[in-house]
């Protein structure tokens, strides 16, 4: 049916009001970026002040010093960057991997206890992160994993596996599962099944649980903090938090505009990352359900 006029002012009205809440931001976040030093501050962010450019990036790289850092600083958030790539990469790689299995199998069969182990997923993510810090922190630094990669890697991966397995579960269960029979029919084993022909049909939901793995693990702060702040293990989020206005060493002191450099920065490989795996995500479909019965 055609929409009338005010229908079609009332769909273009909402589609600006949502674009402008969800760049405006970021729009904002890129201008502070690239003002002068402590410009922010002494000026306010609507201001067109001289010497508008990318020093910020440069000195919260490390590649130009500021007198009013204090020393170390920047180096800390260009090593952060690499940091969370070492954690990110391999808790998306390995937790997407685990959640494969764990997903094919709630999702494809009816086995005993499937329910309560389920409800003992999801009760891993029920629990606000502040309840288990201490725990984790214990067990670490009983383990002498504090300060490490390895350390911050088997956390998130706790954190990780349960929520990918819960959406990879759903997305299993929703292909057809046909073609999978007619390949066991062919002689492929299950695991061979599941390789072959399973995964290549379930890539786009696959690469939406990878790039929540990413973002999981890149974007986490408390943990961070915990386990690896001011050492030489230290991630993005932790080094960044020293530049935040929120902080008493932080905002005017040490520049907002390199917090909003930083900030922009930090958003560069979860941005590439989505732009690669588009294509993938972008084919997610939905079918009927259908559950295979275990022999």
């Amino acid at each position: 049916m055609k929409k009338t006029a005010g229908e079609r002012a009332v769909l273009w009205v909402s589609i600006a009001l949502v674009v402008a809440w969800t760049f405006i931001p970021i729009l904002v976040l890129v201008w502070a970026s690239l003002m002068p030093f402590n410009a922010l501050v002494n000026g306010g962010l609507w201001q067109w002040p001289s010497g508008m450019g990318f020093a910020n990036y440069e000195a919260i790289m490390g590649l130009v010093t500021i007198n009013e850092v204090f020393g170390g600083q920047p180096e800390a958030v260009a090593s952060g960057f690499l940091n969370s790539a070492i954690v990110a990469i391999p808790v998306a790689v390995i937790g997407t991997a685990m959640a494969i299995i764990g997903g094919y199998g709630f999702g494809r069969y009816r086995f005993p206890f499937k329910n309560t182990l389920l409800f003992a997923l999801l009760s891993v993510r029920l629990l606000p992160p502040i309840a288990v810090l201490i725990p984790y922190f214990v067990i670490l630094s009983a383990l002498h994993l504090v300060g490490t990669y390895v350390g911050l890697i088997v956390t998130y991966l706790t954190a990780v596996v349960p929520l990918l397995t819960w959406v990879l579960m759903g997305y299993f269960a929703s292909l057809p599962i046909e073609i999978e029979r007619a390949a066991r029919i062919d002689g492929c084993g299950r695991l061979r099944a599941l390789w072959h022909v399973t995964v290549p049909m379930a890539l786009p939901g696959i690469a939406a649980a990878f790039v929540i793995a990413f973002l999981t693990a890149w974007n986490e702060l408390l943990f961070g903090v915990v386990l690896t702040g001011g050492t030489a293990k230290q991630t993005l989020s932790p080094a960044l938090l020293a530049f935040s206005p929120t902080m008493p060493s932080g905002g005017a002191n040490l520049g907002m505009t390199l917090f909003a450099a930083g900030s922009v920065l930090s958003t560069m490989p979860p941005l590439i990352l989505a732009l690669l795996v588009q294509r993938y995500i972008t084919r997610l479909n939905v079918a009927e359900p259908m559950t295979l019965e275990s022999d």
